[in-house]
């Protein structure tokens, strides 16, 4: 049993589902329509009293007739709540809206004239006519309380001629809308949850209702907001679109496209999605505060709104917003300091070794047979840096270095590592080739050539050798890739034993390369620890 100003509404079986469900739209609907301008009414009421605390003329008539007009539209929304929300569930509902139309036609309706009664003596008050702007603001309170007036005589009206129980029927001004809407917007299927002291920030206003508007744009500006309006759906949409906001306050029952739709656009759209929705409306049904919540909003408030929880609710909203996107700045951050490190790392180890310790946290070592190992060093480096400011030496190798790398990557070779002005690389190692002595010999060729043009003009020798080496990274802190083996060991004395300007090659690669390269052996050489080893010089490759 539920008792509300004296009537009690008891539960009978047998009841129209069908019914009931309209029943409580309607009265869901009733409750709404006269909260809105009760919100007015209230609303303005506390503005003004707020915006002339500190002024001498609130002490007199005018902060009496304000005081009224407060205490009379608390009084008239509570009355509205009690009147209007007895469960529609039993069989002889209908029987029990005579005793909420007397509640209305009596306690509301002599609360409704005393305050147009007090509207009306303010304004006449010479004291207030010098104040335009509170003239005006009593007179949207007076409007707001005629519309109330309207309002509860249409829904007396309707009471009266049985509408209320009716079946829905088409939509007509005012307290008619109380039909398909709103028992779609009570009764749908709940979708699933969406995966969802600083500069002045930037709110979305949405409201129909223009009073509302407004005492949502005063209260939050002078919160110290930024503060835009919209009064539709699809304006809101088109604004959230073009300019930046912080924080939107949408409302619920909006004329053609309402706050659930456009809510579930804007956590549809990956642009607007992560802007805070606070729902406000004077619909009170849970049903609706559960689905805006499931629907991605962050709040929900209802009207009349209290200033001081608005404060509270927008700033909580707000805080979770800077964190989110204090979290979202981190990650792109990290996302962005992981890139640098790729890139870094690419730079010391071939792309394939980076692929692999990417993917298996570790790189093995492996042996390979056929590579050719290529060493390139410029003649007389040591004494060329000694004579030269060591800006000049540096620019000079890098340009040399960065040639090289270039001539490397055109002829397939790949660069292992600098070594001061040595220049190690390597062909048919991570990548196999058909000629690995045949590719080296010509990028080893055009390095002496190109060595020559540049800048420093240095004269560079290169030393070839092919076999099997063993490939790893070494190093916890700071990773190199690197091979070894009598192969890379037999190429750098080579080099360094070879002919000045001139790309040489132990006997082992020249039988890989002598049918289409032009040489001549340069006799015998004693190695330490390998004793005699035969030395070719390339001459030129064979058209």
């Amino acid at each position: 049993m539920d008792a509300t100003h004296g009537v009690s509404i008891v539960s009978a079986p047998g009841v129209d589902m069908d019914a009931g469900r309209r029943h409580r739209a309607f009265l869901a609907r009733a409750r709404h329509e006269l909260r809105t301008p009760l919100n007015a009414i209230i609303g303005y009421s506390e503005l003004l009293l707020e915006e002339l605390q500190d002024c001498d003329d609130i002490a007199g008539s005018l902060g009496a007739g304000l005081r009224s007009i407060q205490s009379l539209g608390r009084e008239m929304l509570e009355i509205v709540g009690s009147a209007l929300s007895v469960p529609m569930t039993g069989r002889d509902e209908a029987d029990q809206l005579p005793a909420c139309r007397d509640v209305l036609a009596s306690e509301l309706q002599s609360r409704i004239d005393s305050t147009i009664a007090i509207c009306n003596s303010v304004i006449a008050d010479p004291a207030v006519t010098g104040l335009p702007d509170v003239c005006a603001d009593l007179a949207r309170i007076r409007q707001a309380a005629e519309r109330l007036q309207s309002l509860t005589e249409e829904l007396l009206r309707r009471i009266d001629s049985g509408v209320a129980v009716a079946p829905p029927e088409p939509e007509r001004n005012g307290l008619s809308n109380t039909t398909d809407a709103l028992i779609r917007a009570v009764s749908a299927p709940q979708p699933a949850l969406e995966a969802s002291s600083c500069a002045p920030t930037r709110l979305l206003v949405v409201e129909d209702d223009e009073m509302n508007r407004d005492l949502l744009l005063r209260h939050l500006t002078r919160q110290g907001h930024e503060v835009a309006t919209a009064e539709t759906g699809i304006q809101a949409l088109e604004m959230a679109r073009n300019a930046r906001f912080d924080l939107i306050l949408l409302d619920v029952l909006m004329p053609g496209m309402d706050g659930f739709e456009t809510l579930t656009q804007l956590k549809a759209d990956p642009s607007l999605r992560d802007i805070p929705v606070i729902m406000i409306s004077a619909l009170d049904e849970l049903d609706s505060v559960v689905r805006c919540i499931e629907l991605g909003a962050e709040d929900y408030l209802p009207k009349t709104f209290d200033p001081v929880l608005l404060r509270a609710r927008i700033g909580a909203c707000l805080e979770r917003k800077a964190l989110l996107d204090r979290e979202r700045l981190y990650l792109r951050e990290i996302e962005a300091g992981k890139r640098r490190a790729d890139e870094l790392l690419r730079v010391i180890l071939p792309d394939e070794i980076v692929h692999e310790l990417e993917t298996t946290n570790t790189v093995k070592p492996r042996l390979h047979p056929n590579v050719a190992v290529m060493f390139a060093d410029v003649v007389g480096f040591t004494r060329y840096s000694a004579s030269r400011p060591p800006e000049a030496v540096v620019a000079n190798l890098q340009e040399l270095i960065d040639r090289y790398e270039q001539i490397a990557n055109d002829h397939g070779v790949q660069k292992i590592k600098t070594v001061g002005d040595a220049f190690m690389a390597t062909a048919s190692l991570l990548t196999e080739v058909d000629e690995p002595v045949m590719q080296c010999v010509m990028c080893g060729l055009e390095m002496v050539r190109e060595a020559r043009r540049l800048s420093a003009g240095w004269n560079v020798r290169v030393g070839i050798n092919c076999g099997p080496v063993v490939a790893g990274v070494v190093g916890s802190r700071q990773f190199q890739f690197d091979i070894w083996g009598d192969a890379v060991n037999l190429a750098a004395h080579v080099q360094s034993m070879g002919a000045t300007g001139a790309v040489n090659l132990t006997a082992v690669a020249w039988s890989a390369v002598s049918a289409r390269c032009r040489g001549e052996s340069l006799g015998l050489v004693e190695m330490k620890g390998r004793g005699e080893v035969e030395i070719f010089r390339v001459e030129g490759v064979m058209a």
